[in-house]
């Protein structure tokens, strides 16, 4: 299934909440995923690393969340991010491509629909970019985020605009906010996603979210 972002039908676009069907899916498009994902012109990791590094302050140590190929991790190492940097993905496959690109000090396998495997306040600050699909508790999955960003850092997440309501996105971030969990800094209209991609085009946008953690 080497070219199963190009030919996935649908997959992609409906995603899915099984972490073993994600994990599959996944590891088979690690070797092509970077190409597919140039292809369709997918400019969030450079949108979402310019607002944590602008936003951030202090950022010795940054965890990439759902890194897989270690697209942010680029981006951020491009930006002058010269800090440590942590990847955690569920596809294995990813992180080995990941591995190879040199921008991460470590990297881990993990699953963002469980707890963290950090401490409480371990890093600066927390990129999470296109991986919102496949975690629907997202009240849940946010505040661990948090958690583990140290008061004064910044979390900065993507969801997809046909999720956001369904989800109850804006919602959860009054939540967190009322709950002295975060202060949102920006929370922004829906921006192009995939443009290159059929299923996404000028259809389907990503919001971009960035808090401060409290």
């Amino acid at each position: 299934m080497d070219d199963a972002g190009t030919d996935d039908g649908g997959w992609l676009l409906e995603g899915s909440a099984d972490v073993d069907d994600v994990t599959r899916y996944y590891d088979e498009w690690a070797q092509q995923y970077d190409r597919d994902l140039v292809d369709w012109a997918y400019a969030a990791p450079d949108v979402a690393s310019s607002m944590l590094l602008e936003h951030g302050s202090g950022l010795a140590r940054v965890l990439d969340a759902g890194c897989g190929t270690g697209l942010v991790g680029q981006a951020l190492r491009r930006l002058g991010f010269t800090g440590e940097l942590d990847g955690v993905d569920v596809s294995a496959q990813s992180l080995r491509v990941a591995d190879a690109t040199s921008a991460y000090d470590r990297t881990n396998v993990a699953d963002l629909q469980q707890r963290l495997p950090f401490g409480d306040g371990d890093v600066d600050g927390l990129i999470c970019v296109g991986v919102m699909t496949y975690v629907p508790d997202v009240e849940s999955c946010w505040r661990d985020f948090a958690r583990v960003v140290r008061p004064g850092g910044v979390v900065v997440v993507t969801q997809r605009e046909d999720l956001w309501e369904d989800r109850r996105c804006a919602q959860v971030i009054d939540v967190l906010a009322a709950d002295g969990v975060w202060v949102p800094i920006e929370v922004t209209d829906a921006r192009p996603y995939l443009p290159g991609n059929d299923d996404y085009a000028d259809r389907i946008g990503v919001h971009y979210v960035v808090a401060q953690v409290t």
